[in-house]
């Protein structure tokens, strides 16, 4: 009896401990939502808008397509993404965006069904007409007693973005989120959305540099910017597009590629560029002191997002100090990060969406983690792109959390007040202390 009066209570305080999410995109992606943010949402874009419309376009012979941005879109019936519910019903993926819906947007049978559909539908428009989408995800943040998100940015969304918000909503909004800048815009890497977000930062800073040495200079300008306007962390995504290895490069030599044009260069001699402008942009960071989170782990081919390429990194003398942060776990080489973070002080292990990608994989690899890695080096965060999916995403982390500590006291390797004392910085002292705030 004492024993499940002890699991209740380390239970209670999982639940009621306020969590740091280290990882978001719900507050308006790289570029922020629209002044003007009450547009209805509906439940059909809600289901599409995080990690199921990718999956379509594998499962599925036609790819699903979710309502344009700024568009109203009330009228899909059910029957239009039946097939791939009927497809992904078993993927944590689904089951943790499900639940959150259910829980803001409550309905009584086990699943979302053809019985339910338009009375979801109905309460999901009306939650975002009504507050807003900005206003929506703060009440649901402090809710789910979330009181510090980290979002991946660009510098036109500390910029132009918050500064189109009246005074009292861009406070509202820097309550709340700890912005980290995307950089693989000013290498001539990432997806299309940061290339555009170098363009518009020439003109945010009044900057048009015509060789390496200008664009370096503006490159500071940038993070600098970034910083000021009250930017905590730097972001890399390059694994989704090349190795995250990052080799040493003589300035010389980047100077005549820089010269060449990056559009005109092979994939080699760009990749060469690409070290050369990534490690002067860590340096940089380094100097201004905010940290680095990197993804890790899930790309194609999966070498690309091997942790194990990120050595070099913690072996440069000019990075020394450095806090990185090893995003995603690391997966499927999560053994590697885990070494990593056991041997370099400023690595730390971030579980960021592997609980979303797998309730499974979740569970063991943070029980793994709390028997390997000292814990002030353990991080977690939602990563997701709506309010509902970061609901269920905070509800299974809490879960998983409970799940794995109650064990470790059931098999009396940890006492209550110590599993407590872990679940605390997993969930809120270790990001704060990442973030030097």
């Amino acid at each position: 009896m004492q024993r499940k009066y002890k699991l209740y209570e380390l239970r209670k305080f999982i639940d009621n401990t306020p969590f740091f999410d280290m990882h978001s995109h719900m507050a308006g992606f790289e570029f922020g939502t629209p002044m003007d943010d009450k547009k209805p949402r509906t439940l059909y874009g809600i289901l599409l808008n995080d990690y199921l419309l990718y999956l379509s376009d594998v499962c599925l012979d036609k790819q699903l397509k979710p309502p344009k941005k700024n568009e109203v879109d009330v009228n899909q019936p059910y029957h239009n993404i039946e097939p791939l519910l009927q497809v992904c019903r078993g993927l944590t993926t689904y089951e943790a965006l499900r639940e959150g819906i259910r829980f803001l947007h409550p309905f009584e049978e086990k699943d979302i069904c053809k019985q339910n559909w338009e009375k979801i539908d109905k309460s999901i428009q009306k939650a975002y007409t009504r507050y807003g989408e900005r206003k929506w995800q703060r009440m649901v943040c402090e809710k789910m007693k979330v009181f510090k998100q980290v979002h991946m940015a660009t510098l036109p969304y500390v910029t132009n973005h918050l500064n189109s918000l009246s005074k009292e909503e861009k406070k509202r909004q820097m309550g709340l989120l700890v912005p980290s800048l995307v950089l693989d815009g000013y290498a001539f890497s990432g997806f299309e959305v940061q290339h555009k977000a170098r363009e518009m930062s020439f003109d945010i800073l009044k900057r048009y540099p015509g060789n390496l040495q200008e664009y370096l200079s503006f490159c500071n300008d940038v993070i600098e910017t970034f910083k000021k306007k009250g930017g905590r962390s730097v972001k890399l995504l390059i694994s989704y597009f090349r190795t995250l290895k990052i080799e040493k490069v003589e300035k010389k030599r980047a100077q005549q590629l820089f010269s060449a044009g990056y559009q005109n260069l092979s994939k080699d001699a760009l990749h060469v560029l690409q070290d050369f402008l990534l490690r002067e942009l860590l340096i940089l960071a380094k100097e201004k002191n905010p940290p680095l989170i990197v993804h890790t782990g899930n790309s194609i081919p999966p070498s690309n997002g091997d942790p194990e390429n990120l050595v070099n990194l913690f072996r440069d003398k000019d990075l020394s100090g450095l806090k990185i942060s090893i995003c995603h776990s690391g997966w499927p080489c999560e053994g590697k990060a885990m070494i990593m973070a056991r041997t370099f002080r400023n690595c730390y292990f971030d579980l960021s969406w592997t609980p979303l990608l797998s309730h499974s994989i979740g569970r063991r690899i943070l029980s793994e983690a709390i028997e390997m890695i000292p814990v002030n080096k353990i991080l977690i965060g939602t990563d997701c792109g709506s309010a509902e999916c970061f609901t269920g995403t905070v509800i299974l982390i809490r879960n998983i959390l409970y799940e794995v500590l109650a064990e470790k006291v059931k098999n009396n390797i940890l006492s209550v007040e110590s599993a407590k004392s872990i679940a605390k910085s997993i969930l809120w002292d270790n990001a704060v202390e990442f973030h030097n705030l």
